[in-house]
């Protein structure tokens, strides 16, 4: 019998973590923990608590409160001219990356980081990140999040660590 895979979805909603319990709900309660949080600071607590085989990064977070966001808020607000709404919009539109960055260093070994973003027209940005997170992927434009989901779920069940998702 194979371990219990554990997937930490990183959102502010529910929709992705709401697809994944719709896709899997067979393959999550026998082999998969599927784990939610809402924030940096609720991913920190699961990351303390779980050993966790994949992460899912939302990218926008403007449903959580400034204060909850992953980032340097004073800084962003200086960068921004001393435009504090500015400055928050961007950390909350922006705030998949500032997680990756800030979760990298607690994640164990290498795990596959999927990032609802299209990095095809950006791959500095991609390989910057890639040099917190090496297994970091992106989605491209259009790509259905079963797709993805499904794919996820199934190189989890099998035992594999995803890679080289759609």
């Amino acid at each position: 019998m194979s371990r219990q895979r554990t997937l930490l979805v990183v959102e502010d909603g529910t929709e992705y973590t709401e697809a994944l319990r719709s896709l899997a709900a067979n393959e999550l309660s026998a082999s998969i923990e599927l784990v939610r949080a809402g924030d940096a600071g609720e991913a920190r607590r699961v990351l303390a608590e779980h050993t966790v085989d994949a992460v899912f990064l939302d990218v926008v977070f403007d449903r959580t409160p400034p204060e909850r966001l992953a980032g340097d808020l004073e800084r962003e607000i200086l960068r921004f001219g001393g435009d504090r709404r500015r400055a928050e919009r961007h950390l909350a539109e922006n705030q998949g990356f500032y997680l990756v960055s800030e979760l990298a260093p607690l994640l164990p070994g290498a795990i596959p980081v999927v990032i609802a973003y299209d990095f095809s027209a950006e791959p500095e940005r991609l390989a910057a990140l890639r040099r917190r997170c090496e297994r970091l992927s992106g989605l491209a434009d259009g790509t259905p999040i079963s797709a993805v989901m499904e794919s996820l779920l199934a190189q989890l069940t099998s035992g594999d660590t995803p890679d080289g998702l759609p």
